[in-house]
């Protein structure tokens, strides 16, 4: 995607040029540069994060009023493409990208509150429990339960390819919380509030590269909150179609595609 530029937007171009060299070290442009899996090694995309944050730009795609810096589709494939062209490092952004829309929509005005600003900050991060052994494609076969005891949900079962669960504090989990009906009228959306919660156990999962990125996690009577489900008991499947629109969708893939894409011409010219 080439773009002619406004000269609005060659301003806002150049201011985001030199906000990169003035606050991308070497070390991070490393980090991003030797990124292997989806995102950047954690603790460096996490200091990014923090960075971007200082400057009100970690959350490219939230409206101000949330946090977010409130830009254009312009400003937001701008920014992306001239991060990816020097080598940013990719945060862990399940919670900016996925979980935070999320809240924003179904969530109460306490949720807001207690989320939205701790996720902006990088105070906070999710991953994410969707898949299941053989849950994944079909994933309204889901079986990870949720059994309602007093002011709590109690939850068994397990959750397979979830990306970051050994470094991430919080999780978002569709979980079953009735057994009639169609397969996905059952199924309730959760928060969990810390993945060290008592009954959560994480199991890497090495890929043939050598990378440990996603895991299997184990549920054993863990508690969380009724206060901490996202919209009402068993309208899950609502929620997470829609967080799939933010997770499949959007622009934020293209510009490190376009930027790998470059790296890959420069070789081939460089072997020719």
């Amino acid at each position: 995607m080439d773009l002619a530029l406004s000269p609005q937007d060659q301003a806002f171009r150049d201011e985001v040029r030199r906000f990169l060299d003035d606050n991308l070290s070497d070390d991070l442009r490393e980090a991003g540069r030797k990124t292997g899996g989806v995102f950047a090694e954690f603790s460096a995309g996490l200091r990014w994060h923090k960075i971007l944050h200082r400057r009100g730009w970690s959350a490219p795609t939230w409206p101000k009023e949330h946090g977010g810096t409130g830009w254009n589709a312009t400003e937001r494939y701008i920014f992306a493409r001239e991060c990816a062209a020097v080598d940013a490092p990719r945060i862990f952004s399940m919670g900016l990208r996925m979980v935070g829309p999320v809240i924003m929509k179904f969530g109460t005005s306490e949720q807001k509150a207690k989320y939205l600003p701790a996720i902006v900050a990088g105070d906070i991060t999710f991953c994410q429990g969707y898949s299941e052994p053989g849950s994944g494609s079909d994933l309204a076969s889901l079986k990870t339960r949720a059994v309602r005891d007093g002011d709590d949900y109690v939850i068994n079962g397990t959750k397979i390819w979830t990306t970051g669960a050994h470094v991430a504090d919080h999780m978002f989990c569709l979980v079953r919380t009735a057994a009639e009906g169609k397969p996905q009228e059952g199924i309730s959306f959760v928060l969990i509030d810390s993945m060290k919660t008592p009954g959560i156990t994480v199991k890497p999962i090495v890929t043939l590269a050598g990378d440990h990125e996603v895991n299997q996690v184990f549920f054993d009577n863990v508690r969380t909150p009724v206060a901490n489900r996202i919209g009402p008991e068993n309208a899950g499947w609502t929620v997470a179609k829609y967080l799939l629109e933010f997770e499949r969708g959007g622009e934020a893939y293209t510009p490190n595609l376009y930027a790998r894409i470059g790296d890959v011409r420069r070789l081939a010219r460089e072997e020719a």
